[in-house]
């Protein structure tokens, strides 16, 4: 299987998937459970069935076992019958998954993606002067974007905003990756957050764990 890079965090690991293999072929090679093969065919788009097929493959690989996957009813991925957590992210043709011990999230975005209308949306005012006074307003406001949805998905609270919940700590961008400190303030305790990107081709991928937790 096309593993394309796969990466050890603190108490977990991640792997991206360069996805270019059509969801025939991919079929060929799962395995699937009963409950897999039902979820599968009831899938039309063809895109969403690439990508359902590699989430699951790539976490097999990562695990070396195969794993199922199911959803809370905040419809937050988890793996059936195991401790660890499971994060998962894709767009155009890139998929990457995310397992740990400990609570964690992750996701990719294309760097080219425009946000400059949807930016006062999840940013806060100080967070949006922070981007626009960047060298590079558009990839900051990316990476500010892809960092808040990581910590949405390291969250277990459904009803998070970007805007007010999840607040970024300014920081320089570094064009071979990096990492940046923000926080989840839901609800009490704030739980501070560690994150760390890099970039994959037109792509960057941000994860974030605990502070304590990016410490050990």
């Amino acid at each position: 299987m096309p593993v394309t890079k796969v990466i050890e965090i603190p108490h977990g690991k991640l792997g991206v998937w360069n996805l270019t293999e059509p969801a025939d072929k991919l079929a060929g090679i799962f395995r699937f459970t009963e409950e897999e093969k039902t979820a599968f065919q009831n899938i039309k788009n063809e895109i969403r069935k690439q990508e359902f097929l590699a989430v699951r493959l790539l976490l097999e690989n990562l695990l070396g076992k195969k794993a199922e996957i199911n959803y809370n009813k905040h419809r937050k991925p988890q793996i059936k019958n195991k401790e660890l957590k499971i994060s998962i992210s894709h767009c155009a043709g890139l998929v990457v998954v995310l397992v740990s011990h400990s609570q964690a999230g992750i996701d990719v975005e294309n760097i080219y993606r425009n946000t400059e209308r949807i930016a006062p949306r999840f940013l806060s005012e100080k967070e949006y002067d922070e981007t626009e006074n960047s060298p590079n307003p558009s990839l900051s406001r990316i990476l500010y974007w892809c960092a808040k949805e990581a910590a949405f998905k390291f969250s277990e609270h459904p009803e998070i905003e970007f805007k007010t919940h999840i607040q970024i700590s300014p920081f320089k961008i570094n064009s071979t990756g990096g990492t940046f400190r923000g926080s989840l303030c839901k609800k009490e305790p704030t739980r501070q957050l560690a994150f760390q990107y890099f970039f994959f081709g037109n792509n960057v991928v941000v994860y974030c764990v605990e502070q304590e937790i990016m410490k050990k």
